[in-house]
């Protein structure tokens, strides 16, 4: 019996076996953006974490948390939430799991939104003069300020690329037996 083209029709092989050739292996992705995205984030929760430390450690001897104005808790609280989802974020893409980056990306968006609602919480403050400080390196704050935004963004940047996702979410096919099935129902021969 012939097929609508002329061919000779062929009957499908059994299911469960593979005939011939296996078929190609899926290339396992490279995990270097990923693993740098991590690496980042590791850099950035240092730099975020230690703000907020800072800031608690220079607190004159008789204040306490309690006596600094909500906005400025509401920006140390921002770092320390960025700085925490940051360490959990590369730590967990260590291990590929996407979510991992999902929290890096998290993170680094907090990161950057607290650099950026740090000046516009306080009413005297000026964006041209915060990021002048930040830019100048005049003071150890600034100069972790700017750590925080130029690794923020790298990790950002690194933890969103499509190559970071592939190497998170790459399974290994299993490997599929080829050649003639062994024969059902019969001992191997022993000689």
């Amino acid at each position: 019996m012939t097929n609508p083209y002329g061919y000779q029709a062929q009957q499908p092989p059994p299911p469960g076996y593979g005939y011939g050739y296996p078929a190609a292996q899926q290339s396992r992705p490279g995990g270097g953006t990923a693993i740098t995205a991590a690496i980042f984030g590791l850099f950035a929760a240092i730099a975020s974490a230690y703000i907020p430390i800072r800031a608690f450690i220079v607190l004159p001897s008789g204040a306490g948390i309690g006596d600094l104005p909500g906005e400025v808790l509401t920006v140390l609280a921002l770092y320390l939430g960025a700085a925490l989802l940051l360490l959990i974020g590369a730590l967990v893409t260590f291990f590929r799991a996407v979510f991992g980056a999902i929290l890096l990306i998290l993170g680094s968006v907090l990161t950057l939104t607290s650099i950026m609602l740090e000046p516009a919480l306080f009413p005297m403050s000026r964006f041209d003069r915060y990021f002048e400080a930040i830019f100048t390196f005049d003071s150890e704050p600034a100069i972790w300020h700017f750590a925080a935004l130029v690794l923020g963004v790298l990790t950002l940047l690194f933890a969103i690329l499509p190559p970071t996702f592939k190497y998170l979410t790459y399974k290994p096919r299993p490997t599929q037996p080829y050649g003639q099935p062994p024969m059902q129902g019969y001992p191997p021969q022993t000689w």
